[in-house]
């Protein structure tokens, strides 16, 4: 992987799952979630990255070992990469992001946090949020993030991942979502930077792992 990154820069989606999403097995050229991964590719490209991940297509889910490799992978893939580039589908503005599923989802807490770098986009057309290269370097597009998430301004642009703080970094993922119990614990553990088993099926004592490590 790191030579991959010391060579060549690659962007790295973050957004909310529709129906149609591409997948490892099924990358057919049709539906939402198609259009939605080839916008993407055209940002990144924008960029000067020559790579371009996301999630629903880059994971073999069926492949339980790279499933694993995959959730303990997650914050690193996001820090490294050039660009995380992050489609908003139901908002337009700053003064409206919490509106967006978005920010209710367990897993895009660390896709927030993670990355040096981000564009947020938005709508069908993929209209920029701002006009600059970077969100995380916009002092209005900060301040909207942290009214909206409750996270200090100097976590929103340089996270570091730690078992330190950990109340207050539960707080930020109290409010938030996720489709399968376990990954309440599994989308916190870059943020908390530990290592778990990952074992879908655990139910909630997956959560209860990472609260007694985290503490």
């Amino acid at each position: 992987m790191s030579v991959v990154i010391n060579r060549l820069k690659y962007a790295i989606l973050s957004h909310r799952w529709g129906k149609s999403e591409p997948t490892f097995q099924n990358l057919k050229p049709e539906g939402e979630g198609y259009k939605k991964l080839k916008e993407f590719c055209v940002r990144a490209k924008e960029y000067g990255c020559r790579l371009a991940w996301s999630d629903t297509c880059c994971i073999n889910k069926e492949s339980s070992s790279e499933l694993d490799e995959a959730i303990r992978s997650m914050f690193t893939w996001y820090r490294e990469a050039y660009i995380c580039i992050v489609h908003l589908a139901q908002t337009n503005s700053l003064e409206t992001l919490e509106k967006d599923e978005w920010f209710l989802r367990g897993w895009t807490l660390q896709e927030l946090l993670a990355p040096l770098r981000m564009r947020f986009y938005y709508g069908p057309t993929w209209t920029p949020l701002t006009q600059n290269p970077n969100d995380k370097d916009d002092a209005k597009v900060v301040q909207a993030l942290r009214r909206t998430t409750k996270i200090p301004g100097n976590d929103l642009r340089n996270f570091q991942p730690g078992p330190n703080r950990a109340w207050e970094k539960m707080s930020w993922a109290a409010s938030r979502k996720t489709t399968r119990i376990e990954d309440v614990a599994y989308s916190l553990t870059g943020i908390f930077d530990i290592t778990m088993t990952v074992a879908y099926g655990e139910g909630d004592r997956a959560f209860k792992t990472i609260h007694g490590r985290a503490y």
